[in-house]
């Protein structure tokens, strides 16, 4: 379970949040291949993004299906990459289609990002404020000289474990408020900041813990 960080927690529910930057780590030292860092922007400077002093290279990828659900099963994401100079190809070829490989999906706001990536610096940079998920790679699902798509499976169903493989998050909720997985559809309790109100338009969800007492 991870401990979500409280400057990230109050970044989520500030009016005008910073960009979510989407970080990727491919980890195929274990099935006889290298660790890869990639990311789908650059920095403002026209750079690598920097994030704990480690360079993220800028490379088409694209993942989805990476919601939570509730209702019983583990969600099975999908990760898809560009096979510019046919990369993935040579790889898949050597690495048994990289079936085995680890990914490790870190989502960081712009505002907590290395000082580095910025013109004038970043005073509020912060190396602690990150939600990390990490996946195995089940399949290859799709090869092609444009690009390669892979299922990603969580790495408590790749070896057998018992317990259920879907990502926690500690004091923090990613469900909808009043939708199935909520549960709740009573009177207005409270706004965003859990302040009492009665008033059903001003109902909303912390997104905390302390929103769900």
């Amino acid at each position: 379970m991870q401990d979500i960080r409280q400057e990230t927690l109050n970044e989520c529910t500030r009016a005008e949040q910073s960009a979510s930057v989407v970080l990727w780590e491919i980890d195929l030292t274990e099935v006889g291949g290298e660790r890869y860092f990639f990311c789908n922007e650059q920095n403002e400077k026209g750079e690598p993004v920097t994030w704990q002093g480690r360079q993220y290279q800028p490379y088409p990828i694209q993942g989805s299906g990476f919601e939570l659900n509730g209702k019983g099963t583990s969600t099975r994401p999908t990760l898809t990459v560009s096979n510019l100079y046919g990369m993935v190809t040579g790889m898949a070829e050597d690495l048994q289609s990289l079936v085995g490989g680890t990914v490790v999906r870190r989502k960081v706001y712009a505002r907590f990002l290395d000082a580095v990536n910025f013109v004038n610096g970043n005073s509020y940079a912060d190396p602690e404020q990150e939600v990390i998920s990490r996946w195995r790679i089940e399949q290859c699902s799709e090869l092609s000289a444009v690009s390669a798509s892979f299922v990603l499976s969580t790495p408590t169903e790749t070896d057998g474990a018992v317990f259920p493989g879907r990502i926690m998050l500690a004091n923090t909720c990613t469900w909808t408020y009043r939708g199935d997985e909520c549960g709740y559809s009573g009177p207005a309790v409270a706004d965003e900041y859990d302040q009492p109100t009665s008033d059903i338009t001003k109902d909303k969800c912390s997104k905390c813990l302390s929103g769900c007492k």
